[in-house]
């Protein structure tokens, strides 16, 4: 386990595909900080851990890790400030998992920026599942060199819907020719309603598609509704009437039929 006090620099995990996952563990509790770098250890991941919100943003401005987990009530620099400050600045994945599951605190923290919520006490094979999920979509580029490349070598993917415009290979969405940046989980839920376009999609489909796992409790049906929230924000003239993420009434959402 690599914790504050031994950092001494090193490449991004992300720079080649021998080098692991690096995950930043950030709670106060000793026994969860061991419980959760031991499972995912032994999973294969480089784990990093803090202890307060002070050192874990100092630990992520210094290692750029590939998943950030956060408790909410931290000292020195609380769960929901933490996720503020790191969402100002990236888009990493970011799942928060803490025992303050009060629906106020579980929707404050998806609009902050969380990825996903997971209650304390939590299944350590369930926090797995997730981890998986959410690394599963990002894919790794070794360069800015490859990257470029890449991109030039996808035409023709891009929808238009209204005034957005999705480019799916790149990852991009423009409105109104601006680039609008979402994090990963909002373009995998964008990424699905456009596969399903025409199609009412409920909670549990856009969960199992976009994150990866089924719908176990309320919080998961928190977390769609509150991305949607999020991405129509970001994305319609006026988020409370939309037209481009629609309501089905009893069902869930669709977008507009392309074509």
């Amino acid at each position: 386990m690599i914790t504050a006090s031994q950092l001494s620099g090193g490449i991004n995990p992300s720079q080649t595909e021998e080098i692991p996952w690096k995950i930043l563990v950030v709670d106060d509790e000793a026994s969860i900080r061991r419980i959760v770098a031991f499972r995912l250890q032994q999973n294969g991941y480089q784990i990093l851990t803090a202890t307060n919100g002070v050192e874990a943003l100092e630990m992520f401005n210094q290692t750029l890790p590939d998943l950030v987990i956060v408790d909410l009530m931290l000292p020195e620099m609380s769960g929901f400030e933490l996720t503020e400050q790191i969402r100002k600045k990236s888009y990493v994945p970011l799942i928060i998992l803490s025992a303050a599951n009060d629906e106020q605190s579980i929707i404050r923290g998806l609009e902050l920026g969380a990825d996903d919520f997971i209650k304390k006490p939590f299944s350590p094979l369930e926090l797995e599942i997730r981890i998986r999920g959410l690394l599963k979509r990002i894919g790794r580029v070794h360069s800015v060199e490859e990257q470029t490349q890449n991109q030039s070598t996808h035409v023709g993917q891009v929808i238009t819907l209204e005034d957005v415009k999705i480019d799916i290979a790149r990852r991009q969405v423009f409105r109104k020719g601006q680039r609008i940046h979402l994090t990963e989980k909002e373009f995998a839920l964008l990424e699905t309603l456009v596969k399903y376009a025409g199609e009412p999609m409920t909670h549990e489909h856009l969960l199992e598609e976009a994150w990866g796992f089924p719908v176990r409790t309320q919080s998961d049906v928190y977390i769609v509704r509150t991305h949607v929230s999020r991405l129509r924000s970001k994305l319609e003239d006026n988020p409370d009437e939309p037209t481009l993420i629609q309501t089905v009434r009893g069902i869930g959402y669709k977008l507009p039929k392309v074509g």
